[in-house]
């Protein structure tokens, strides 16, 4: 399937796709983990990234899902989130990424996030990014009624483009992004920035894996430069 061309819509992942939170988002479920008296390694800390805060705290805790420690937990970790990452959001977007948002959107590809950050978190990030006004349709954790890796979020974000699934390319750092992807009957582009390696990406069914959404860009606008 060709990715280049002009009409197709792009839904972009936010973190580790877009913004490169994930160390800081670590930062954040190991402080929450140990106020809760617990205690989780490296890796099992970065598994849960990019996932719903929730249901992420109640693996980590140890706690069934929905339990009212887990939200309680999930909302100190967004006020942490809000006091140590957000000042430095504009600092943290991936080079070149407004620049390929710029270009995608002159060339008529209408643009989403899809992400598991409920909306309230979401615009906070993108609006201290700087990235906000790039994106005509936000899904959110929250807005369907399962979040990733199923299809639903996807699914609403090209209702609300105005855009079938199988015009839309979804990208991502993380498996879940790719499965969600092809669930929803759209192609899935890995970006390797974030979380999951390029062999889990291109396990799960992602039809390119690329360094970054510079690379990415060069390749859905292959005949104009991307600036770096």
């Amino acid at each position: 399937m060709s990715t280049g061309g002009t009409g197709g819509a792009v839904l972009f992942d936010l973190d580790g796709t877009l913004v490169d939170t994930p160390a800081g988002m670590t930062a954040v479920l190991r402080r929450v983990v140990a106020e809760h008296g617990g205690t989780a390694s490296e890796a099992q800390l970065r598994a849960t990234v990019g996932r719903p805060l929730a249901a992420s705290l109640a693996l980590l805790l140890g706690l069934p899902d929905g339990h009212p420690g887990a939200e309680r937990a999930a909302a100190r970790a967004r006020e942490l989130f809000t006091e140590l990452v957000i000042p430095s959001a504009r600092d943290l977007v991936f080079p070149g990424v407004p620049e390929v948002l710029d270009r995608l959107r002159e060339h008529g590809r209408p643009l989403a996030v899809v992400t598991s950050k409920v909306h309230r978190s979401a615009v906070e990030l993108l609006a201290a990014a700087g990235l906000l006004d790039h994106f005509g349709v936000l899904a959110c954790h929250g807005m369907a009624e399962r979040g990733k890796p199923h299809p639903d979020l996807a699914l609403l974000a090209a209702d609300r483009l105005g855009v079938a699934p199988a015009g839309c390319l979804v990208v991502g750092d993380a498996v879940d992004d790719v499965v969600m992807a092809r669930a929803a009957g759209m192609t899935a582009l890995g970006v390797a920035t974030g979380v999951a390696t390029t062999d889990e990406l291109l396990t799960a069914g992602a039809s390119a894996v690329h360094a970054d959404v510079v690379r990415l860009g060069e390749a859905l606008l292959p005949f104009h430069s991307v600036s770096r």
